[in-house]
């Protein structure tokens, strides 16, 4: 019978984990796939890096939550300009997603799970990101174009029927009310267990009409946004989480996406690249996520003591970078690179590991912050800040190439090397008590 609940318990977990994974798929191909294919046919570094503007739909996302919260999520009815289409509307789809099955993850992971439920976001999304990367480069190499993308839709379809399968009424256990609802009578407590959350204004009904909510039947929908969006605004450690998330990752995205192109420069081939960048990057990212995970498990753990000593490791890594493209950028003239490309590649390895720990990390202190709000709010907090973070690192990686095109490959990483230091001293200055994972 144990067993039997043990199983039960991890339902919630597999589905989610199945959905992140297909989300992190259009990441893969727009981050690590198309990249590649665009520079081995002589595209500019900043032209390549303006693909990254087509994520801005990721950076709606904080718009987006309190839309899918009040209304529910909505269907939207061989050259660059139809790659670019493309993959807009898979960010779109995607995006949309997100803040939907983020709403999900809030509501049905207890807080013991909490820590768990960040690595299975993690580790899947960037799962989905390595069959998006790698598995269609080699699938590409096997096969067409046609056949490659005809596969990634029938992914993309079974996704679509099993999500359509999810029973949320029945299945999926609702997080407990806050206290204000459990002072009401016994009926209604059981009617608020048994609903799920988008059916707020018939739940709303039957409670007391003492009790607050953001979404009464009397409120306009523009006044539940408004809402909702002032008590993210204002819930405690928002605005450190923002200038961290905001930075963390600038100087990473702008080295991890421009090292694996500058070493295809300098004779790499576009097989070896996809092994070492598209498979073994990208599973040390996983195992880095799982590892930060199986640390925040931990009795007592501090998120801040972690988030700085892997942030070490990720500037070490990233000054490794920096050597090697010094080097390569003022003895080009060398015959005997292959230390270098070696020594590039392991810098490749340290800084995908080290950023899989961080990246964890950082996604559990965000859903612990949002887990203080009401729970119509949760959501939206956590895609607020989810949308800081992409902004950040997106806003970066759009125009680094044209970064390297204007001050050329040495200075560019010497910027990213400076920039990774930022994090570090946001991090010291961070209140100590945002940072504990566990209550006393």
């Amino acid at each position: 019978m144990s067993s039997l609940r043990q199983v039960k318990n991890l339902l919630p977990l597999a589905s989610l984990g199945w959905l992140y994974l297909v989300q992190g798929i259009p990441y893969g191909l727009q981050d690590k796939f198309i990249p590649v294919q665009l520079r081995s046919h002589g595209l500019k570094y900043s032209s390549v890096s303006l693909l990254k503007v087509l994520l801005v739909p990721w950076v709606a996302k904080g718009l987006l939550a309190p839309l899918v919260e009040v209304w529910g999520s909505f269907t939207a009815p061989a050259d660059v300009m139809g790659i670019g289409c493309m993959l807009l509307a898979l960010n779109i789809f995607s995006a949309i997603q997100d803040v939907a099955v983020d709403g999900l993850a809030l509501q049905v992971l207890p807080d013991e799970q909490l820590g768990l439920g960040n690595t299975v976001q993690v580790v899947l999304y960037k799962v989905g990101s390595l069959i998006g990367g790698a598995g269609l480069t080699y699938l590409l190499a096997f096969t067409s174009w046609t056949v490659t993308f005809i596969m990634l839709a029938l992914v993309y379809f079974f996704t679509a029927a099993f999500a359509s399968c999810l029973s949320v009424e029945k299945n999926i256990p609702v997080s407990q009310p806050s206290p204000e609802i459990q002072r009401g009578t016994a009926t209604k407590h059981t009617q608020s267990q048994d609903q799920p959350l988008y059916h707020i204004e018939e739940r709303a009904r039957h409670k007391p009409t003492t009790e607050t909510s953001l979404r009464s039947p009397g409120e306009s929908r523009a006044k539940q946004i408004r809402d909702i969006l002032k008590e993210v605004v204002h819930t405690p450690g928002t605005l450190w989480l923002s200038v961290y998330v905001v930075l963390y990752k600038m100087g990473e995205r702008g080295a991890i996406n421009n090292m694996p192109l500058f070493l295809l420069d300098k004779g790499i081939s576009k097989q070896t690249l996809a092994f070492w960048n598209g498979t073994v990057c990208q599973g040390l990212s996983i195992l880095g996520s799982f590892y930060g995970g199986i640390l925040l498990a931990k009795p007592n753990a501090n998120v801040k003591t972690l988030l700085i000593q892997y942030s070490l490791y990720r500037l070490f890594a990233i000054m490794i970078h920096s050597f090697v493209v010094i080097v390569l950028d003022e003895f080009g003239f060398l015959k005997n690179v292959f230390v270098l490309h070696q020594l590039g590649v392991g810098g490749m390895c340290l800084l995908s590991y080290s950023s899989g720990v961080v990246s964890t990390a950082s996604f559990t202190l965000m859903m612990q912050i949002s887990r203080q709000c009401s729970k119509e709010t949760q959501a939206s907090h956590y895609n607020a800040l989810a949308s800081i973070e992409i902004a950040g690192k997106l806003s970066f990686a759009a125009f680094a190439g044209c970064i390297i095109d204007f001050v050329g490959m040495s200075w560019a990483f010497t910027l990213f090397t400076i920039l990774c230091t930022f994090p570090l001293l946001v991090l010291k200055a961070m209140p100590d008590q945002l940072c504990h994972l566990k209550k006393e």
